[in-house]
């Protein structure tokens, strides 16, 4: 997926900026035609390549397995499902909101949902299961939440100023401000989180 973001960001017209432009703009094919494809793609790809990876560490875990760990499971498999079909409807259909209303937009928000809560979920399990592991997660899990309650203020109350984009820079709205920035950062967090899943099981 990084390989594709890269690719898809050496495309966009005019350069793209990571801090005040969204994440779908790269697989957006009116925003970036020669580049969408390869996010999109790889967006695709690496939600069904998360699946095996996201059973094994449930098999993993499979006799031993709470409550808050089977919900975080199928909270990871709902986010890769509907990241999967982000991908996929990038690649067939040029704006799916057209057709059927914030179709787009709904897919983001349980894509974003259920691989937050997925990875909250078992991270914190580790944590109250492993307590030597408490501070290295913890490391992740704080920005984890804070970034999601960021977001979703800024998402709130940005709605007066128009969708994100460089021309907040060149308004001098601070950076702290930006959703993409945010966002970015989720996506940051949220590759971390679940390579930590994976050590966490191994232990």
């Amino acid at each position: 997926m990084v390989a594709g973001a890269i690719v898809a960001a050496r495309h966009y017209p005019g350069g793209f900026d990571w801090l005040y432009t969204v994440a779908s703009a790269l697989a957006s094919e009116k925003h970036n035609p020669a580049g969408s494809t390869w996010f999109a793609g790889s967006l695709l790809l690496a939600m069904v390549l998360l699946w095996p990876y996201v059973s094994a560490a449930k098999h993993n875990r499979s006799l031993r397995l709470s409550a808050t760990e089977n919900s975080g499971f199928i909270a990871l498999r709902t986010g890769l499902i509907c990241g999967a079909l982000l991908g996929l409807e990038k690649l067939l259909i040029r704006d799916l909101s057209s057709l059927v209303y914030k179709a787009h937009e709904i897919l983001a928000l349980l894509t974003f949902m259920g691989l937050y809560f997925g990875v909250l979920a078992l991270l914190v399990q580790s944590m109250l299961r492993q307590k030597v592991y408490a501070l290295p997660l913890l490391l992740v899990v704080a920005p984890l939440v804070a970034i999601a309650i960021t977001q979703f203020w800024l998402y709130l109350d940005q709605r007066d100023l128009g969708w994100v984009d460089t021309s907040w820079r060149e308004t001098g709205i601070p950076l702290w401000l930006s959703f993409a920035f945010w966002q970015w950062l989720a996506i940051g967090f949220l590759w971390l989180g679940l390579g930590l899943i994976s050590f966490c099981n191994n232990e």
